[in-house]
């Protein structure tokens, strides 16, 4: 699996990596910037709840995509 490669075209994104979920550790990425994110490599991204913007990014990549979850008891998305 290749890596995927980000845009964020509007708002601001927030990204992490690690296997630990901590979204005060969050790096906030605002519109224009690029972020890579390495095959296999635990991480976690997405936009603030209460943002004043949505975020609008744009992903680029070759499938198919192999999604490993650091914990699986653990739902795969959660609201912050």
């Amino acid at each position: 699996m290749p890596d995927r490669l980000r845009v964020v075209v509007s708002g601001t994104w927030w990204v992490n990596s690690g296997a630990d979920f901590d979204p005060a550790r969050c790096t906030p990425v605002p519109a224009g910037s690029f972020v890579r994110r390495v095959a296999h490599t635990p991480h976690y991204d997405g936009a603030i709840a209460t943002a004043a913007e949505p975020v609008v990014i744009a992903i680029c990549g070759i499938a198919p995509v192999d999604m490993r979850y650091i914990d699986p008891s653990r739902p795969d998305w959660r609201q912050v």
